[in-house]
């Protein structure tokens, strides 16, 4: 009896050594494990994480360079699209005076300003020239109103005067929208505005009246359009009346226009 309580006790004592050195090779095994552990993971903190920021940065770089090009190209494309409604404008405009004037005008685009000489601000080179029928003399209008008149002519291009010279004399009437019209010559005033002389008629002029050619004389066709009347004053010779008119065509960004042609 005593050697079978005697073995009990070995038995017992035995399990409790093995379980505490079980227990003893766990927590070291453990703590024998942890650096490692904490070495992967301050690695994958601080190393991995920042080549992963690297690439997500390089990513979103990427990203903003194709967010700026979407953007430059849809600015350009903005631009282009603003460019052809205005060309496309400028040609309804064209079209639209060819069909009001059917037969008698030919288009003609500007080439330059200037003319052949220097120092010829108020002088017009056009793409049409006597091979198109261009003749000297012939009248020059845009959809605006009156450009002046043709004064050289080549095969292919011709040389148009502005109305803004001195050397272009106008018969033109005011508009007042009463009986008796008032009727000057006109001429160029400098500074790209005209000046109407020698105005007839005692009848109160309104402001910013239109001005438009007489017809008188057969140079120019009676109803084109010339500008606005800005003032009316008395003249040097204090016997007659003058006034500034500003044109109705924009020079400077006239592209088109067209010249009469005689049947």
């Amino acid at each position: 009896m005593k050697a079978r309580t005697t073995g009990t006790f070995a038995i017992l004592a035995v399990a409790v050594a093995g379980a505490a050195v079980l227990v003893f090779s766990r927590s070291a095994c453990s703590e024998a494990v942890y650096p490692v552990e904490r070495a992967a993971c301050l690695f994958s903190q601080r190393v991995v994480s920042r080549i992963g920021g690297m690439f997500r940065g390089a990513a979103a770089s990427a990203e903003n360079v194709r967010l700026r090009r979407e953007v430059a190209s849809l600015s350009v494309l903005r631009g282009d699209i603003e460019r052809l409604e205005a060309e496309n404008d400028r040609f309804r405009r064209v079209l639209n005076y060819a069909s009001r004037n059917p037969g008698e005008w030919l288009a003609a685009g500007v080439l330059s300003s200037g003319g052949a000489a220097a120092g010829a601000p108020n002088v017009l080179r056009v793409d049409k020239g006597s091979l198109a029928g261009v003749r000297e003399g012939a009248v020059v209008v845009a959809p605006e109103g009156l450009v002046g008149r043709v004064t050289a002519v080549s095969p292919h291009v011709a040389e148009v005067t502005r109305i803004t010279d001195r050397s272009i004399k106008v018969a033109c009437a005011v508009e007042t929208g009463e009986p008796g019209s008032i009727a000057g010559i006109l001429s160029g005033g400098g500074d790209d505005l005209l000046v109407l002389r020698h105005m007839t008629g005692a009848t109160e002029v309104p402001p910013r009246a239109r001005v438009v050619t007489s017809g008188i004389g057969g140079v120019f066709p009676k109803g084109i359009e010339v500008g606005t009347l800005l003032g009316v004053r008395t003249d040097a010779d204090g016997l007659s009346r003058e006034g500034d008119v500003l044109p109705s065509v924009d020079f400077p960004a006239l592209e088109d226009v067209f010249i009469r042609r005689d049947k």
